[in-house]
């Protein structure tokens, strides 16, 4: 089995702050292997290959570059009631879907694969949209629609 490790991403959000997500990575030849559908961090979804710099001080790794990238989308979903999330959860997985959820956010961060068509699942986040069930950005798009 392949060595885990974390690896920090820092970036600014929408209101100029700094946030900190902490990802688990697989050792690869040329980097690191997203091994967990991102949360926080915008633009890299899971099986993205990056680079990260080692940090002595502060004893870990912190997000460098990108080696290549998986195809995949990442989409986070911001949810008005919490109640909501495990049946979308169950909804998208059988669009083919694998997702991680932020309950204290009310977050529902969902990686799409590249081989999984998206015009279905965006008319479906569309919809919950715009019946006001959640809001939802396309953190990372690698698909075409």
């Amino acid at each position: 089995m392949k060595k885990q490790e974390r690896v920090f991403f820092v970036q600014k959000n929408h209101e100029g702050d700094f946030e900190t997500e902490s990802i688990w990575c697989t050792r690869v030849d040329n980097g690191f292997q997203i091994d967990n559908i991102p949360i926080v961090a915008k633009r890299i979804s899971l099986g993205d290959i990056i680079t990260a710099e080692y940090d002595n001080d502060d004893k870990v790794y912190y997000f460098d570059d990108f080696v290549s990238v998986s195809g995949n989308t990442t989409v986070r979903l911001f949810f008005k009631d919490a109640c909501l999330m495990e049946n979308v959860r169950q909804i998208l997985n059988k669009f083919g879907c694998e997702s991680e959820v932020l309950v204290q956010r009310k977050i529902v961060a969902v990686n799409i694969p590249q081989n999984v068509e998206y015009k279905n699942i965006k008319h479906f986040l569309d919809k919950g949209e715009n019946e006001n069930k959640w809001v939802y950005e396309e953190s990372c798009l690698c698909h075409e629609y």
